[in-house]
């Protein structure tokens, strides 16, 4: 009898269990990285601005040197976190968070805004979203995760107003 279906059999099967293992822990591992690479850096809770991004840059998972980025690493499972900035006239703005698991559980841009600015409180579960008011309130998959800003640079005249429109945004432990 031929050995080969047997060694094809189990190679197949070895592939879908290091497939199947690299779908469910990979992203966990990235995001924990980012996460505690962020809070060694800036803290939970608190907004980094980037730099603008380069060929170089790897802050975030593939810049865009037309883009300027604002990140917030949290833990929700000590305090909610509110988080606030302004929108920029006239080009894109966004607003998106990650779980532990690297999914996008919520985003918003400036075309679904109807002011000049976005405020948001993330919590943990919806028992804490009880106590508090004000803001929209989002619910967190996780208790981890990063909150990114992100801002068009349509042209190079307007960087420094932009980067200074983004150095108002806020993530605040409340």
């Amino acid at each position: 009898m031929k050995a080969w279906p047997y060694l094809l059999a189990a190679t197949i099967i070895l592939g879908g269990i290091i497939h199947i293992s690299a779908v469910l822990i990979w992203p966990g591992f990235v995001m924990d990285r980012l996460v505690t690479g962020i809070d060694e850096q800036a803290g939970l809770g608190v907004i980094a601005h980037a730099p603008r991004a380069t060929s170089e840059s790897r802050t975030v998972v593939r810049p865009s040197p037309d883009l300027i980025y604002s990140i917030c690493a949290f833990d929700v499972s000590k305090a909610p976190l509110r988080i606030s900035a302004p929108v920029p006239k006239d080009t894109y703005f966004s607003l998106s968070m990650f779980g532990d698991n690297s999914d996008n559980f919520f985003v918003v841009n400036d075309t679904q805004l109807l002011k000049d600015s976005v405020e948001v409180i993330l919590v943990q579960n919806e028992d804490q979203a009880g106590a508090l008011g004000g803001a929209p309130i989002v619910v967190a998959p996780s208790d981890r995760g990063v909150v990114l800003f992100r801002t068009l640079i349509q042209s190079e005249d307007r960087f420094e107003e932009l980067d200074a429109i983004r150095q108002q945004a806020t993530c605040e432990v409340m």
